[in-house]
């Protein structure tokens, strides 16, 4: 079976303009390069040396744009063998290090975990229902540092429940996509 691939180019950081590779599948929807500016514009100094989480990574357009913009570490949980794969290739063909790729179940991995993050990235499939199973999990195993930002990425009609200690520091709308950037308040 040949295996379309798209191509995203990373858009700041170090590796500008380099290109990875991503799987042309039902389940990877990867953040458009205005999503991402908006991202990582509201993330700008504050991603420096930061711990990060990328809840499904998918393309992992989200931690390489991290990563190439001196994100000190991330974790990118992936639960698909194909998209697993592409994703190591993707590290080996930037070179990076720090960057560590789990072929795991999000929920379970995040179920038995004990690391903090700093940042994390929850941009599961659309209408697959995860985003709030995680973030419950994500508040009841307490795996955010004490000052976290946890972007989330849905569709716009998504509703999304979030802990009070989580308050909304900034937010996108589109027709189609929320892009909502959320700082843990102790």
């Amino acid at each position: 079976m040949k295996i379309k691939k798209n191509k995203i180019v990373i858009t700041g950081g170090y590796l500008k303009g380099r290109m990875i590779k991503t799987i042309n599948h039902p389940l990877v929807r990867p953040t458009t390069n205005i999503g991402r500016q908006i991202l990582f514009n509201w993330l700008n100094k504050i991603i420096i040396n930061t711990d990060c989480l990328d809840c499904f990574a998918g393309s992992g357009v989200l931690s390489f744009e991290a990563i190439s913009r001196k994100a000190y570490y991330i974790t990118l949980l992936e639960n698909n063998l194909f998209i697993f794969k592409q994703l190591l290739y993707n590290k080996a063909n930037l070179s990076v290090k720090l960057v560590d790729i789990i072929y795991t179940n999000t929920l379970k991995w995040l179920s038995n975990t004990n690391k903090k993050f700093d940042i994390v990235f929850i941009d599961p499939p659309f209408k697959s229902n995860l985003i709030n199973k995680t973030i419950n999990i994500i508040n009841k195993r307490n795996i955010l540092s004490s000052f976290s930002l946890i972007y989330i990425e849905s569709e716009i009609q998504t509703n999304i429940e979030v802990p009070t200690t989580w308050i909304l520091y900034k937010q996108k709308l589109t027709k189609n996509i929320a892009y909502r950037l959320y700082y843990k308040n102790n």
